[in-house]
């Protein structure tokens, strides 16, 4: 197993060295200065690149104003995609609905699906009971839609809707077997589901109504995308169904461009992407940093969850359990500094519910967001303790450096507990997801980051931050 003691030697050694190569002098003081207690602020837990020097203020397409809706899709906080769906009941009542996913490798009685959403109760009107809950339990599906909107989160995989009506069940494997299914599309429940089966789309539970009547069925106000990584983007849409299931983009709406300088440590799944707007580069950039500290609180804390459920040694689940507390200061701490620079107050994380997950999900997810991401966010942060020309981002760094390199070591120790239990292809899958996340950062880096986060808070410039992956990537992640 890697133990924190590499990390811990590696990251100060290659930090200096690039720091070293690239002048080694900071702004306001020199470095003995920062080796004195937090300044009661810090950086992104991630220690990379979270913001770019440009403006990230949304701006919205040709299509103009999205326009009011007055129709709750959402149960609060949540969007429960089968309660309120009205099948038509034909010559028997649908009793019970499951929306599950299969992965892509698939292989039953090893990974059970994932039940994305169900509705109703599972064979109330059967005559034999028992042996309708038993086949159902045992109903596996090797067919269905694509569901890859997920972000790059979760591995590929097929989703379908499963039914019990009286004795009978039956699974629907395409989006429009689910359409032909609900016809006619006659309450928003209805259209909401039709909209947001593959997941490109997606409902934004944010107190606000997201659906409205029209003469010819109903309008969405939907969300697609996210703005980690070169290219990306956040968008929300109005999307029309009508009442005879065919769906439209009637407007869509630019939120807020993609960060190509994203590099940032553990998201959670279903984590809601938001971009501070705030005119001062720094003020966005620990805005953002504030957002991702809070949204690794979440990913630390479901971690440690499901580390537990797998029989994970202690050890693994306190660590996870200590690095949620961590990110509780981070948190506290990056709005501090946002606020020092003029930040408006920042948002708490928006992050969907969480799902169950199997033993590959979140080997996935622990081989992107901990080996990769992670694990380069704390080598930056290192370096951002010895760049940095504000003294007390300095001083914060010197502290949260620590911490992310005890994080980066944990993603480590679980990739190792992890990864051997999958199976060859399983194992396969991981690897490339790995190295897609490898070769994600890397192009990310080639942006600028902006002249007051180079010389204010120590992020290296393009050059640097190259060197330092490459030279990470000889030494740690090319070792997994």
């Amino acid at each position: 197993m890697r133990c924190d003691r590499r990390l811990e030697v590696l990251f100060p050694l290659l930090a200096s060295a690039a720091f070293v190569a690239c002048g080694g002098s900071v702004a306001d003081g020199d470095l003995s200065s920062s080796s004195g207690g937090s300044s009661g602020a810090s950086s992104s837990s991630s220690g990379g690149p979270s913001s770019s020097g440009g403006s990230s203020g949304a701006s919205s397409s040709s299509s103009g104003s999205i326009g009011t809706f007055d129709i709750e899709v959402c149960n609060g906080t949540d969007y429960q995609r089968l309660q309120g769906v009205t099948f038509d009941p034909g010559l028997v009542k649908v009793d019970y609905a499951e929306l599950r996913d299969e992965d892509d490798n698939f292989m039953p009685p090893l990974q059970p699906p994932v039940v994305i959403a169900k509705s109703g109760t599972l064979c109330a009107s059967a005559i034999n009971k028992p042996k309708c809950s038993s086949d159902f339990a045992a109903l596996r599906s090797a067919q269905g839609w694509d569901n890859n909107g997920a972000g790059g989160f979760k591995p590929p995989s097929k989703r379908y809707l499963a039914r019990t009506m009286g004795d009978a069940i039956d699974t629907l494997t395409t989006v429009d077997a689910v359409r032909q299914a609900i016809l006619p599309v006659d309450n928003a429940k209805d259209a909401a589901l039709l909209a947001t089966a593959t997941d490109v789309y997606r409902v934004v539970c944010d107190g606000n109504p997201a659906a409205r009547k029209t003469a010819f069925g109903y309008e969405l106000r939907l969300q697609s995308g996210h703005t980690c990584g070169k290219g990306t983007k956040l968008e929300e849409h109005v999307i029309s169904v009508t009442t005879s299931g065919a769906m439209s983009v009637l407007q869509t709406k630019l939120i807020v461009e993609g960060d190509p300088n994203c590099a940032i440590g553990r998201r959670p799944e279903g984590m809601v992407c938001k971009r501070a707007t705030d005119d001062d580069a720094l003020a966005r950039f620990f805005a953002n940093a504030a957002y991702l500290e809070a949204a690794s609180v979440v990913a630390f804390e479901r971690l440690a969850e499901e580390l537990r459920d797998l029989g994970a040694p202690e050890d693994l689940v306190e660590r996870a359990l200590a690095s949620r507390d961590d990110e509780v200061r981070h948190a506290r701490m990056t709005r501090g500094l946002a606020k020092r620079f003029g930040a408006a107050d920042v948002a708490p994380p928006d992050v969907d519910a969480p799902r169950k997950r199997t033993r590959l999900d979140i080997a996935i997810e622990n081989a992107v967001e901990g080996c990769v991401r992670e694990t380069f966010g704390a080598l930056v942060a290192h370096y951002q303790a010895r760049a940095a020309g504000d003294a007390a981002i300095r001083r914060a760094m010197e502290h949260i450096a620590v911490d992310e390199t005890r994080h980066a070591s944990l993603a480590w120790d679980v990739a190792d507990f992890l990864e051997p239990q999958l199976r060859a292809d399983e194992k396969r899958a991981v690897d490339e997801a790995r190295d897609a996340a490898k070769r994600d950062l890397e192009e990310a880096l080639r942006a600028a980051p902006g002249e007051q986060l180079s010389t204010r808070a120590g992020m290296p410039d393009t050059e640097t931050a190259l060197a330092l992956f490459r030279a990470l990537d000889r030494g740690v992640l090319g070792t997994a």
